[in-house]
């Protein structure tokens, strides 16, 4: 979390534009490990893990996205987008439930 709050604040950001879309893509990679990371850190003890943790994990993926989109508004250079954070939250439930099928 440290890692994507310290890149959110920095106003140039070295990405390559290969293709459009790359953004959302880093996006969802980037919250889909977020997400994996939850999901690893819930996991109390061996046997099933009920789908409503996916449910959670997402959720407080979700909310994450959110803060770091509102924080984005503050950084020069930088702004918020709808899409950035439907892209955080596609890849945190996907990786989520990565971990909940595993």
């Amino acid at each position: 979390m440290v890692m994507i709050f310290y890149l959110s604040s920095r106003s140039d950001l070295p990405a390559p534009s290969l293709f459009m879309g790359l953004d959302k893509l880093a996006h969802a990679l980037v919250f889909g490990i977020l997400g994996f990371l939850f999901g690893r850190s819930f996991k109390l003890r061996k046997g099933d893990v009920p789908f409503s943790r996916v449910l959670l994990i997402t959720l407080m993926v979700a909310v994450f996205g959110g803060l770091d989109e509102a924080h984005q508004l503050f950084v020069p250079g930088r702004m918020a987008s709808i899409g950035d954070i439907a892209a955080d939250i596609g890849g945190g439930f996907l990786f989520a439930l990565i971990f909940w099928r595993r």
